[in-house]
Formats: structure tokens, C-alpha cells, sequence
């Protein structure tokens, strides 16, 4: 069982050995691929990052201006610091550096907020929006001075909750603290953008009292897109949101659409500090993603795999051919060795036969004979007769024959043109191929063995045959021969004998005929007068395709 299996088990073990080989590449390549694309997100995170740290500094810069002077600066002192800050790519992504108020709400405040804004840059605007607080942070001072910075100005941030609440961070820590999510006063409706500011608070020197607030606004798409911008570019989509993911925390999202390979790395959540919030990124490919090594070599080595264990299956299957090839032959040699010595001895016992059935014929016919003339005629007769059985027997491309033609044509050996075909008794049987070969064999050797010992030496001998078709016990057709052979007189003890071997070729011979060819049994009796041979098998294995009714003719 495991010898025709073999192909098969090679098959299955070179290519699973092939496919864990190429799982494992595909996973190294894969895990490599991951830890690069990792390594981007942390360069996109350390960007951003950067560019906040950056903007911080920017605020912490304009406080220590603030502390060296001891004051708030004057505007034109301020514009000029701010300027010389903008140079830097550091101020890419901020909408302006500012100071805003801190002072209670009422009429003087106001006043005095008006007067700042008309003596800072030459606006007659009140602090607004009105609000019920208690304090107010207008805005006094935003450079540079352009057209979306002006209309900041004055601005109330602390009437505005998510200000109000990052600018009593940062007075309560008394450091930088970052707003949440706003829509920036600067903001038009052509290019709308989510916004948050950073504060810090300024103290006056002598007293501690907070004087207001450093501050910066900033848009959060030119934050975002300022810090990714930059060479080399990064074949990522970025979503960021404030706070936890949901979708009303989101502040920002690519442009870019998402990779759609199979082979795209995971997305990478990384938290990032701004100021005192937390803001969540998430990394994944974008559509220009390409991995640094991809997985040709991979699907290759898979495939050759498969093509190794299909040609070692194949080389197996046909070393296997050729060794039950040659165990062919050798069996087949074998059994032409066999049948070549079983003809040889058959050819022996045939002709030993054919000498012994001459002779005793001649004998026969010698003690009947009247004269010279007439025991040649006689003989020939009977010499013809063996010559057409010999001749039935040989044509093997016989399709039928009738067993009653058969017996008969071998029984004129025995009887000469005297025998009487009416004693042999039985229904019409058409006998197939192999049942007329067989039959013709067996009939060949009973009758050379009455011949040589039995009745046939004599001519008082008798000589009984019949056959009829009937049921056995299992209710099957079955055709059964019988053949008794009688002398008058007792049979010597050497001729006895014979008919009663058992291990002869010739009784080894009918046996194989009737037992092996056609799957029957036969019996041998012998008896003191003669013998009794009786033979059994089924009809259905002896019959002719085409078989005539069957009728006795006892």
C-alpha cells in the first residue's frame, strides 16, 4: 500500500515543505515591509510633532521677549520681533503670533481696549462679542498685519468656551496650554478650516498680575500639510482626531486615498502630546504605496515548489513504472518458462499416448481381423479417425461444438466404423470455445487410457456413457458426464494400478481441465472390472451463446 502511495507522499511533503519555506519568506518579507512602514509613520508622527515643538517655541520665544522687556511690548516693537520670526520655516502652518488682554468686563475696560486698538494699529473697534463673564481676553495685538489678522482684532476669546477653557488652563498651570477644536475669527468662506489655539500667560513683574496672554492661532490643515510636505515624501494617509478616535473629535484626513494591495501594512494608531491635549494618529498606505520588497519571490517560490514535488511525484511514479515493468517481464518470463515446460510434458505424454493408443489398436484390430486386407482397412479407419480428433482438438478458433459430435468423433478410435452412436446417451449440448477444448482433452484421455488399460483391450469390454443437465443444491444448472468403462473379466494388477493413479500427467491433466479452465469437479473410480469418471460443472460455464433447447435422449 505505501509503494503505490509513494508518489503521492512525495508530492505532498516536498510541496508542503515548499509552502512552509514560502509562508515563512512571505511572513519575513511581510514583517520587514511592516517594520518600514512603521518607521514612516514614526517620521510622519516626529514631523508633526516637530512642527508643534517648533510653534511652541515660537510662543515661548515672544514670552521671553515679554520677560526681557518687563512689559508688554509697544506694536511697533512687537511687529518688528515678529518679523525677523517669520523668516524661519518654523512659522510655516501659524496664522500669527498675538497678545490679548486680561482685564474684567466693564465700561472702562472696554474703553481702554479701544483706545489700545486705536493708538496699535488705527481701528476704532470696541472689544466684542458682548458676554456676560466676569473677564474678558480681546485681542490686542496679532501680527503680521494682514486683512484676515485685522478682523481678529478685539476679538472677546474668552467669551468662547473652548477658548475660555484652555486659557484657564493656562492661567491656573501657568504654562502653555492648547484649546480644543474652534473656527478661527480669521476664517473666511472660500477655504474654511478647523482651528485651535495655544496660550500662555504673562505676569506683570512686580506684582504677579496676570497682564494677559502670548498666544497663536493656528489652521490645522496647514499644520498638517506644512509638517507632511516636505521631502521625501511620504507614501501615507494620515487621520487625525482630538482626542479619542470618533467622528466628532476628527480634526484632520489626507487628501490621498487608501492603498487598496493586498499586501498593505496595518494601520498604526500613535498618540501625540500638543500642549496639554492628546491627539490620536492614524497611519495606513496610501494608493502610491509601494512596498520596499514585495512578494514576487515569494509567489515564485511557491510555485517552484509545486513544480519540485510535481516532478519529484512524477520521477517517482516512473521509477515505480519500471520496477513493476520489469517485475512484469520476470513473472512473465517466468510464466512462459512454466507453460514452455508444461507443453513439453504434455507433448511427451501425448505422444507416449499416441504410441500407446497405435498399438493398442493395431492390436485390437489384429484379433478381429480376418485377413491382411481386412485389418488394414480396419486400421486405417481408426488411424483416420485419431487424425480428425487430433484435428478438432487443434483448432482452436472454434466458437461451439456439439458434445455428442465430439465424444463421437473420439470414441471411432476405440470402435472403428462399428461404433454405435446410439448408446451414447444425452440431451443436445453446444459445447462454447473453452468447454469444447476442454471436453476434447478429457474425452482424448479417457478414451487413450481405455486403450492402454481398460476395456478396450478386449472385445468383450463395455463401455457406458451418458450425460444430462440438472439442478444441484443450490438449485444452479449443472452438466454432469459420467463414463464407466466394464471388462468380463477381472483387470491385472499393472493395469488396475494405472487407472487408479492419482499423480499421474495424465489424471493431473483432466484435473486442471475440468477443475481450473472451467471451475468443475470430476470424479475417478476405479474398479476391479474397469473405472467409473464422473464430471460436474456448471452449465452456464460450458454452454454456447447460442445453446438449443435441451432434450434426453435416454
Amino acid at each position: 500500500m505505501f509503494y503505490r502511495l509513494q508518489p503521492v507522499l512525495v508530492f505532498v511533503v516536498v510541496a508542503f515543505v515548499g509552502i512552509l519555506t514560502a509562508i515563512a519568506s512571505w511572513y519575513t518579507i511581510h514583517q520587514a515591509n511592516r517594520l518600514t512602514f512603521l518607521g514612516m509613520a514614526d517620521d510622519a508622527v516626529q514631523r508633526v510633532g516637530d512642527r508643534i515643538e517648533n510653534h511652541m517655541l515660537l510662543i515661548k520665544s515672544v514670552e521671553a521677549h515679554f520677560q526681557a522687556t518687563g512689559e508688554v511690548p509697544s506694536v511697533s516693537a512687537f511687529k518688528i520681533f515678529v518679523s525677523y520670526l517669520q523668516k524661519t520655516e518654523q512659522f510655516n502652518g501659524v496664522q500669527g503670533l498675538g497678545f490679548a488682554r486680561y482685564v474684567q468686563t466693564g465700561v472702562q475696560s472696554d474703553q481702554a481696549i479701544s483706545a489700545e486698538l486705536e493708538r496699535n494699529y488705527g481701528l476704532p473697534r470696541s472689544p466684542w462679542p458682548e458676554t456676560s463673564e466676569d473677564y474678558r481676553t480681546p485681542i490686542v495685538m496679532l501680527e503680521p498685519s494682514n486683512g484676515l489678522n485685522r478682523r481678529a482684532l478685539g476679538y472677546d476669546m474668552y467669551s468662547e468656551p473652548t477658548r475660555r477653557a484652555a486659557i484657564l488652563a493656562a492661567l491656573t498651570e501657568q504654562r502653555l496650554r492648547a484649546s480644543g477644536t474652534v473656527k478661527l475669527v480669521q476664517e473666511d468662506q472660500q477655504d474654511p478650516q478647523a482651528g485651535f489655539l495655544m496660550y500662555t500667560p504673562f505676569f506683570a513683574p512686580n506684582s504677579g498680575r496676570p497682564l494677559g496672554f502670548i498666544y497663536a492661532p493656528f489652521r490645522i490643515t496647514d499644520l498638517f500639510e506644512s509638517a507632511l510636505n516636505r521631502s521625501p515624501a511620504l507614501p501615507i494617509h494620515l487621520t487625525a482626531w482630538d482626542g479619542e478616535p470618533s467622528d466628532a473629535s476628527l480634526i484632520y484626513e489626507s487628501a490621498t486615498r487608501l492603498s487598496q494591495r493586498m499586501d498593505a501594512p496595518p494601520a498604526s494608531l500613535i498618540s501625540i502630546e500638543v500642549a496639554g491635549r492628546t491627539w490620536t494618529v492614524e497611519i495606513r498606505a496610501s494608493e502610491v504605496y509601494r512596498p520596499p520588497v514585495d512578494q514576487t519571490r515569494t509567489i515564485m517560490l511557491a510555485i517552484a515548489a509545486l513544480l519540485l514535488a510535481g516532478a519529484l511525484a512524477a520521477s517517482s511514479r516512473a521509477q515505480q513504472r519500471s520496477i513493476e515493468v520489469g517485475e512484469a517481464l520476470r513473472q512473465q518470463s517466468e510464466r512462459a518458462l512454466s507453460d514452455r515446460e508444461f507443453l513439453l510434458q504434455e507433448m511427451k505424454h501425448r505422444i507416449k499416448n499416441m504410441i500407446a493408443r497405435v498399438m493398442a489398436m493395431s492390436r485390437q484390430t489384429a484379433r478381429s481381423a480376418e485377413d491382411l486386407t481386412d485389418f488394414t482397412e480396419s486400421f486405417t479407419a481408426r488411424l483416420q479417425a485419431m487424425a480428425a480428433s487430433q484435428d478438432l482438438l487443434a483448432r482452436t478458433a472454434w466458437q461451439s461444438a456439439d458434445l455428442k459430435t465430439l465424444l463421437a468423433q473420439e470414441l471411432r478410435q476405440l470402435f472403428g466404423g462399428n461404433m454405435d452412436e446410439t448408446k451414447l446417451k444425452g440431451p443436445a449440448v453446444e459445447l462454447n470455445e473453452a468447454a469444447s477444448q476442454a471436453f476434447g482433452l478429457a474425452f482424448h484421455e479417457l478414451a487413450t487410457n481405455a486403450l492402454k488399460y481398460g476395456s478396450a483391450q478386449s472385445d468383450s469390454g463395455k463401455l457406458d456413457i451418458w450425460w444430462r443437465v440438472e439442478p444441484d443444491t443450490d438449485k444452479r444448472e449443472c452438466l454432469i458426464f459420467c463414463w464407466r468403462e466394464r471388462s468380463d473379466t477381472p483387470l491385472d494388477e499393472q493395469n488396475s494400478s494405472a487407472l487408479a493413479k492419482k499423480g499421474g500427467f495424465g489424471t493431473k491433466l483432466l484435473d486442471a481441465t475440468m477443475r481450473v479452465e472451467l471451475g468443475g469437479s470430476i470424479t475417478i473410480v476405479p474398479d476391479e472390472y474397469g473405472i467409473d469418471v464422473t464430471i460436474t460443472v456448471s452449465y452456464d460455464r460450458v454452454k454456447a451463446s447460442f445453446q438449443p433447447s435441451v432434450s434426453s435422449n435416454r
